[in-house]
């Protein structure tokens, strides 16, 4: 019995290149490859971010001037004024920023002690009630939108901060909890157990051990917790509806259509709903890609 091998031309070519390119041009060919790649992709991001924060500082006639400059000659912080003097902004933006703390709070103190109780007690199931928990955050924010919904206008919690923060909360914590578990089995027990042994109880140790050391994991979870919070549309469009109690995806929807032709001020609203995602990944960086390294995300 005889096999055959039939291989695509992509296959051919890229067995050619292996056999009679030499290494050291193969080796050149990669790096330019890959300086082309991630110049790329900085093109793509960094280009319309650029364009934003450009035109945030631009007078109106020298944004719409047919003349693109990639300098603005006469910069003016008149948009960033008129967004807070002008427009519903701010309210929209102090809605957001306790929205996302209560949610940050309640994210980290439930998924730490869930997952420091996953980690390091004993029942039976345990296992598959954390496989459970990370199964739940692959449902679609709609899905549990809608029942959460009712069960918040019985609450009568719509309209209100609480009902925001839970609903945030809810959505977060399944892999807020999986990430703490699995960053708690990271740390070893034999520094609890050392405490344990001076006197420390069991409440104690964790607090003085377990969580110092499990810092990374935290403000991994912190940041998370608040991007969620911060970005959210589905459960702020169907929970919040009172024009004071709308947060800043859902303010800036209505503020878009209403300042339509004023792209100095949207422009301006945009830099400011990025600044505080920016400033906390910036600021946390290390501690975010340790987390999620730690944590099995890396």
């Amino acid at each position: 019995m005889s096999y055959t091998t039939s291989k695509s031309p992509i296959e051919r070519l890229m067995d050619y290149y292996v056999r009679n390119v030499p290494h050291a041009t193969q080796k050149r060919i990669s790096t330019w490859l890959f300086r082309f790649l991630v110049g790329a992709t900085v093109i793509v991001v960094g280009f319309p971010t650029y364009v934003m924060l450009k035109a945030s500082i631009q007078p109106e006639l020298e944004l719409f001037s047919k003349t693109f400059l990639f300098v603005p000659r006469n910069p003016t912080f008149e948009n960033f004024a008129g967004l807070f003097t002008e427009t519903s902004f701010a309210r929209f933006y102090l809605n957001s920023i306790v929205a996302a703390l209560g949610t940050m709070v309640i994210s980290v103190v439930s998924a730490t002690l869930a997952g420091y109780s996953l980690t390091r007690f004993t029942f039976p199931g345990k296992k598959r009630l954390a496989q459970s928990v990370l199964f739940s955050y692959m449902f679609p924010p709609l899905l549990l939108a809608l029942p959460m919904f009712m069960i918040w206008r019985d609450l009568q919690l719509l309209n209100s901060y609480p009902g925001i923060i839970l609903a945030h909360s809810a959505h977060a914590l399944p892999f807020d909890i999986w990430l703490m578990w699995k960053f708690f089995q990271t740390v070893p027990i034999s520094y609890e157990e050392s405490a344990w042994i001076y006197g420390a109880s069991r409440l104690r140790a964790m607090r003085d051990v377990a969580i110092p050391m499990a810092l990374p994991g935290i403000i991994a979870v912190s940041i998370f917790s608040f991007a969620i919070s911060w970005s959210d549309f589905t459960f702020a469009n169907l929970l919040l509806t009172q024009e004071s109690m709308k947060t800043l995806p859902i303010g800036m929807l209505g503020f878009i259509e209403q300042q339509a032709v004023n792209w100095g001020l949207i422009m301006s609203a945009s830099v400011m709903m990025a600044l505080p995602a920016f400033l906390l990944v910036y600021f946390l960086q290390s501690y975010l890609l340790r987390g999620f390294s730690v944590g099995g995300l890396g």
